[in-house]
This record gives structure tokens, sequence and C-alpha cells, in this order.
């Protein structure tokens, strides 16, 4: 199965990547991962949480088909980005994540997760810090989280690790009480919420709404909603947002 590296781990969703060259770089389950588009499938051919991050297994080409054939827009997105993956990430940094993701761009979002990891995660190699996890945030202040420029999404983050312990029970909700729950948490709501049900828990049917899809969903379909592209909302969604941060120069 083939999947386009650059689009799928800079569309957007995850914010811990990096491209060094023709080598993409990150910390994925508390493992350095260094990876380019020849050396994909010998990377993940024997690792099964690699191969399960990068949904190597989702029926992505009859999605991407079915797709196609309902909207020819949407088809031109497939044809030019192909193909993205909806990447399984870790819960509490996809949280995090879309906490600061509120009123930002994708270059400033990847700067504060990379300030928070310098700061307080723990150091793998001279480049490489982990993402911090909740037990080692608990003693930050927002007055802590302010200073490294995290500005009004401060006092978001200090009742994420607060209330982290919600996400455990997401895997046992259905979509709509899922959603509820997670906005318990100060600065989520729907948008991040189904950030949140996508990127961690692979929730197909969201369908996160931010500015650049409500731009090209009032354009290019006015009339319909998420339900138009089922079963297939997510990907359909990932396509659409990316078509449109590209089109109109996105950062």
């Amino acid at each position: 199965m083939s999947i386009n590296l650059e689009n799928t781990l800079f569309c957007g969703q995850t914010f811990a990547w990096s491209k060094q060259g023709e080598v993409f770089q990150a910390i994925v389950d508390g493992r350095v991962i260094e990876i380019d588009e020849t050396n994909f499938p010998s990377t993940i051919a024997h690792d099964s949480k690699l191969r399960q991050y990068f949904d190597m297994d989702y029926e992505y080409e009859n999605a991407e088909s079915i797709l196609s054939e309902r909207d020819p827009y949407l088809a031109s997105c497939i044809k030019d980005y192909g193909s993205i993956h909806i990447l399984n990430q870790d819960p509490w940094e996809v949280l995090m994540s879309f906490l600061l993701s509120q009123n930002n761009n994708i270059k400033r979002i990847t700067s504060m997760y990379k300030r928070l990891s310098e700061t307080y995660g723990k150091q793998l190699d001279a480049n490489h810090y982990t993402f911090p996890r909740p037990e080692e945030l608990l003693v930050v202040t927002e007055a802590d989280f302010r200073k490294l420029g995290m500005g009004f999404r401060a006092p978001y983050l200090v009742d994420a690790v607060a209330n982290h312990q919600l996400l455990q029970d997401i895997p046992s909700l259905d979509f709509s009480s899922a959603m509820q729950h997670l906005k318990i948490i100060k600065g989520v709501g729907d948008k991040v919420a189904s950030c949140i049900l996508l990127f961690a828990y692979h929730r197909m049917e969201a369908f996160p709404l931010d500015t650049w899809m409500l731009k090209v969903m009032k354009a290019r379909y006015p009339s319909k909603d998420a339900t138009f592209f089922a079963p297939y909302a997510a990907l359909a969604q990932q396509y659409l947002f990316h078509g449109e941060r590209t089109s109109k120069g996105g950062k």
C-alpha cells in the first residue's frame, strides 16, 4: 500500500515531525524515528507499532476510489495529494497539540510543540526530546506556560494536565458521548474534540471544521455536510483541508 509521507506528515494532523533533506524525523512511542520514501517499507516491515501508527492496514485505496467517484473536486484533491493516511497518534499528545492549534498556524504550532518538548520532555539525544507526559507537567503553572509563549492557551494546558485521565474513557463511548466528554476540558470545543477523536482514536466519522474547512464547505458544498462523504468523512476532510490550504498558500 502506498503512502505520501510529505502530505501525510505535514497536512496538519501532527506537529511532531520535521524534515532534514529527504529524511523525516520524529519521536514516536518514545523512539527516534528517521525515515524517507525509499526506506519506508523496510523501516516498518517488521515493526507492528509503526505499521499501526501509519495506519497501513486501512482500506485507503477503496476509500479514495469511492470518494473520487462521489465528487469531482474531491477527486482532483485525491489525485494531487494522495495517498494521505490518518495517523494513529497518542491521545495525550493530540489533546495538547490541538489545544495549541487554536487561532494558530502549522508552523507556529510545531514551534510551540517543540518548545514544550525541549523544556519539559526527556532528552533522547542531542536533537530529540520526548513530548512531556501529564505527570511531567503537574507542577507547571499557567504563568510558566505563558513564559513559553503559549498565550491564551496556557490555562487550557493546565486544565488538560489536571483532567488528562478523561482520555481513558473515550474508547468505551459512542461518538456523540465522546465529543461531550472531551469538552469537559477547558478550550476543547467541537473542532478540537473532533480532531482528538480522529487523530487519536481513528473515529473515521469525525469531520473537523476549522476556518479552512468552513470556507471550502461554503464554496463547494453549501447544501451538504459530513454525511455526504460517509463512510469516509474523515479522509475526505483531510483532502479538502489540505487542498484548500495548499491552493491558498496556507501555512
